[in-house]
């Protein structure tokens, strides 16, 4: 059995231990249970696998509801079983599946950040990247929502991965074309939450890795294969202007700029960007970095930064389990971080709200995968004789992950944000 322990940084409101009983259910022992009202609350436990194969399930009934959340086969360690919404703990009972979880535990309660006090300005690093981790969030706060697409995601890999076979033969061509798909499907999908067109801006940069924006900001940079393109290809919907509508360069620095100018016009009280210290994809670590510089130099701050995570190192297939399940904080095996103690925020998202969020991924180009009959044979098989309850909505794996009843976030201070360097 491995042992792998989630650790975070993590800096409750309120913790209180609590203990479960043969018969699942929790007792809390030094905490009154009615202070969960406005609260993000984790269950931290100790959980062990019983089985290499299946993965597994921790359900929490009531009188009202039952949710399921899933966990690796084969491990053991420190987990945390997400509760968010739960009004009184002596109404609820845990049940397991294909695993076991310690008697002993830990309540931890994290009071929910004020999202309606002021603007909301989502950094996405690519078209799909504010859908996949916030899309019942920002639904909720569409008319308070700005997004801001950073890249075109124009590259590929070669001819036959384009969205429409045959339809370009020159690389270059088809590279152009799938950026400005991609802006398109950035600057349409939001209004499907009745987001406002006015809101939504995209950027057109391209290939801006953490490395242009902190060590060559002023440097051009070029595009592998396209010679004739530019950031303004791609900015012809968006409403506000900003300086390098003129300048039109693909630079670090540039997008900088671009972000103090939002940031500054919107005043935005929470921004949401990818953490940069968990997901490892170079181009979102570069969104982080370039808002942090960007706060520095900017005369205004949020209060809050929002943290999600799209993509995971090593790991495949999370948040685990099948869609509508419930989810927590992604793995992480760090006690520490360079940007402190953190907190955390469960965004929860009613079963018709993940309908609309199946549908919003449906508008977007790149989660389209090809339905391969190997594909199809193992979702067969699965679904009809392993009956591992998928439903299995459309062919990327995203439809799996992140349709999800909840959106969950790591948030700090925007102060903090500014003040702590993480590179």
């Amino acid at each position: 059995m491995k042992e792998v322990n989630y650790e975070y940084p993590l800096k409750s409101t309120w913790e209180c231990s609590v203990i479960i009983s043969d018969s699942g259910f929790v007792e809390c022992k030094n905490q009154d249970s009615s202070i969960i009202d406005n609260h993000s609350i984790l269950l931290r436990f100790n959980y062990t696998s019983l089985s290499k194969k299946k993965p597994g399930v921790i359900s929490v009934n009531n009188h009202v509801l039952s949710t399921k959340q899933y966990f690796e086969a084969g491990q053991k360690g420190i987990r945390y079983l997400n509760i968010t919404g739960i009004k009184n703990l002596k109404d609820i009972s845990i049940t397991c599946k294909n695993c076991k979880i310690s008697s002993n535990s830990q309540l931890l309660g994290f009071k929910n950040p004020d999202l309606t006090s002021g603007p909301i300005l989502i950094i996405a690093p690519h078209a799909d990247d504010a859908e996949l981790s916030a899309y019942g969030l920002y639904s909720d706060h569409a008319s308070n929502t700005w997004i801001a697409t950073i890249n075109t995601g124009s590259n590929l890999q070669g001819l036959e991965r384009q969205y429409i076979q045959n339809l370009d033969t020159d690389i270059s061509l088809a590279e152009k074309r799938k950026g400005y798909i991609r802006s398109w499907n950035a600057m349409t999908t939001p209004l499907l939450a009745k987001v406002p067109m006015q809101q939504l801006l995209s950027l057109g940069y391209f290939n801006i890795s953490s490395s242009s924006v902190l060590n060559t900001p002023k440097d051009i940079v070029a595009h592998s294969s396209i010679s004739d393109i530019s950031p303004n290809d791609f900015r012809q919907w968006n409403h506000v202007k900003l300086s390098n509508d003129t300048h039109n360069i693909n630079s670090g620095e540039s997008l900088i700029q671009d972000l103090i100018e939002l940031i500054e016009h919107i005043k935005p009280r929470t921004i949401l960007v990818t953490h940069p210290e968990i997901d490892p994809h170079d181009e979102h670590i570069a969104s982080a970095i370039a808002l942090h510089l960007a706060l520095q130099k900017s005369t205004f701050i949020p209060e809050n930064i929002l943290f999600y995570v799209n993509h995971l190192q090593g790991i495949k297939l999370f948040p685990y389990g099948p869609e509508h399940s419930r989810t927590a904080l992604p793995p992480w095996f760090g006690s520490s971080s360079l940007l402190g103690d953190s907190s955390c925020y469960s965004h929860a998202l009613s079963y018709s709200k993940q309908q609309e969020k199946v549908l919003a991924f449906d508008t977007m180009h790149d989660l389209r995968s090809k339905d391969r009959l190997e594909k199809r044979l193992k979702r067969w098989i699965n679904q009809k004789i392993k009956k591992n309850g998928y439903q299995y909505y459309g062919n990327h794996s995203y439809f799996q992950t992140h349709i999800k009843a909840d959106e969950v976030f790591i948030t700090i201070n925007g102060d903090t944000f500014k003040n702590k360097t993480f590179y």
